[in-house]
Order: C-alpha cells, then sequence, then structure tokens
C-alpha cells in the first residue's frame, strides 16, 4: 500500500510564505519610492518655513497615493464592477426620462 505523504506544517508554511512573497513588490522598488517621498517632505517643510506655502500635491503612485487604476481595482475587487455601477445609474436616467416625456404629453 502506498500512502500520500502530507507535506509537515513547516513545508506548508514555507510553501504559503513563498506563495505571498511571489504577489509582494520588489524591495528596490519599494525603497526608491520611500526615498522620493522623503525628499517631498523635506522640499515641502523648506517651502513652507521660507515661502509660506507648500508645495502642489504628491506624485500619482507613491506609497499612500494610488493610481486611478489602482483605486478602481480596489472598487471592483469589494463592490462588484465598477461598470455595472455606471450601468445602473445610467438605466435610471433613461427611466426618468421617459416618464418625463409621458407626462409632458
Amino acid at each position: 500500500m502506498s500512502e500520500e505523504q502530507q507535506p509537515s506544517i513547516l513545508q506548508q508554511f514555507a510553501a504559503k510564505r513563498a506563495e505571498w512573497a511571489a504577489e509582494q513588490p520588489s524591495l528596490g522598488a519599494e525603497l526608491k519610492a520611500m526615498a522620493r517621498e522623503a525628499v517631498k517632505d523635506v522640499r515641502q517643510t523648506l517651502n513652507e518655513s521660507y515661502f509660506g506655502q507648500g508645495e502642489h500635491a504628491p506624485e500619482m503612485g507613491t506609497p499612500l497615493n494610488p493610481t486611478p487604476y489602482e483605486t478602481t481595482q480596489d472598487r471592483e475587487a469589494s463592490h462588484g464592477s465598477f461598470q455595472d455601477l455606471l450601468q445602473n445609474y445610467s438605466a435610471r436616467g433613461r427611466g426618468a426620462e421617459e416618464q418625463n416625456k409621458e407626462m409632458d404629453r
């Protein structure tokens, strides 16, 4: 009789960690983004202290400032398709237009 060997807990943990690590962004890219943000913070502080006003808005895609695409993907992942939501609003608008036309007659 041949028994199928179940992977040990340690092997399961290692496999799950490898799967998780493959999904993470590269460390170099994260460090570069954090360095850009640090430079921007220093520039912001200097602008406020010397000129009395801050700098412009931060660059999209940096840490804590997602791009519009990332925001839309998050919205679709948590609440269904954003396109479906827009289509529902569009259908409601068409229904109201038809009711107004019937009332005018």
